[in-house]
């Protein structure tokens, strides 16, 4: 505490105990509140601009995919080691976004406002990683990395949007290596690749399992689906999925490659390269759910994380506008800037 002479007054009370308030004064304050709100007042109260607070880092439900009669219904529990997913920004997004991330602050002198400058907004957004279809919709990496870089964007709407998921964009990447610069999209690719099965396996039944392989690993135990796998080649979209995939193209269970029309693996190629994924909510992340938004970075030492508004104060958290893609990555940005505005808080109150 810094007795008499320290810069901030601070009123103690306590909701449990029946006992007057105390004031007490202090050289130093840690501004540690998390995403509770009245941190953020207490901030904004001292000059300190707030980025609005935003729901980051959640799965996706996609009722109409999972429940009775949808194409995911019995999925749950299915994953893919690797998946792109992309979101289309619209102009709902954008505005919405805009209104809710620009820093507006008053100018103390001039009484002017003026407003940080906007960057170049992204048409997509796009992450990958393993994606796990759930009871709800989908989760895993994939789903929580997208959830994190687009969280003003799902939130402008409501949480509810497309998201095209890519099921197999390493076998997309691995042929467009073996087939060299082809000029060849990446779903014309996988188009000419599909249509060329219905001349090599006429006879094989399209459900049987993906015929796009790509090198495994040596940690991978997906089932073979019937293709002539070896340990070098892997299919990349497990057999339940695959199936669910053909059928949701149109496919009969039964139906043969080579009795397939071109317009059948054409929806078949799209369905896998860029499956309208439709969000009808967010889920809830339980103990690992974050929040994007907070005070601002621009007004924070990011060396002792001391205020530029005001001198003395130290903020670190949550209640930054920070947040990492994993439950991981926001409990070490906490400890981190925690220890380091204690260090700053510290050696401010001994200097004086």
């Amino acid at each position: 505490g810094g007795g008499e002479n320290g810069r901030f007054l601070v009123n103690i009370s306590s909701k449990t105990q029946q006992q007057s308030a105390m004031e007490e004064r202090f050289d130093a304050i840690i501004l540690a509140t998390g995403s509770f709100p009245l941190g953020h007042e207490i901030a904004r109260s001292l000059g300190h601009t707030i980025v609005k607070p935003v729901p980051s880092l959640f799965t996706f439900d996609a009722k109409e995919l999972v429940n009775d009669g949808g194409s995911f219904n019995g999925l749950a529990g299915v994953s893919v080691p690797l998946a792109r997913m992309t979101l289309k920004v619209t102009d709902e997004m954008t505005s919405s976004a805009d209104a809710s991330s620009d820093s507006v602050k008053e100018e103390p002198t001039t009484g002017k406002n003026t407003k940080k400058k906007r960057r170049k907004k992204a048409t997509t957004i796009i992450q990958e990683g393993p994606l796990l279809i759930t009871h709800h919709g989908v989760s895993g990496p994939a789903t929580l990395r997208l959830s994190a870089f687009a969280a003003r964007e799902f939130h402008a709407v409501n949480y509810c949007s497309t998201v095209n998921i890519h099921f197999c964009p390493q076998w997309e990447e691995e042929q467009k290596k073996l087939n060299g610069d082809s000029g060849t999209s990446g779903e014309g690719i996988l188009m000419d690749y599909l249509w060329e099965m219905t001349r090599k396996l006429p006879k094989r039944q399209i459900c049987t399992g993906s015929p796009l392989l790509v090198k495994n690993t040596g940690d991978d135990d997906r089932a073979s689906t019937g293709s002539s796998t070896t340990p070098n080649n892997m299919p990349t979209i497990p057999k339940r999925l695959w199936s669910a995939l053909v059928q949701h193209s149109g496919i009969p269970p039964n139906m043969t490659w080579g009795d397939a029309s071109k317009s059948m693996i054409r929806s078949l190629s799209n369905n896998i390269s860029s499956f309208p994924l439709t969000v009808t909510s967010k889920g809830v992340f339980k103990e690992e759910f974050v929040t994007a938004g907070g005070v601002a970075l621009k007004e924070v030492q990011m060396t002792n994380m001391e205020s530029k508004v005001v001198p003395g104060l130290f903020i670190c958290g949550e209640v930054l506008d920070v947040d990492g893609v994993t439950g991981g990555f926001n409990f070490m940005g906490c400890w981190s800037t925690g220890f380091i505005a204690g260090e700053g808080a510290a050696l401010a109150c001994c200097s004086e």
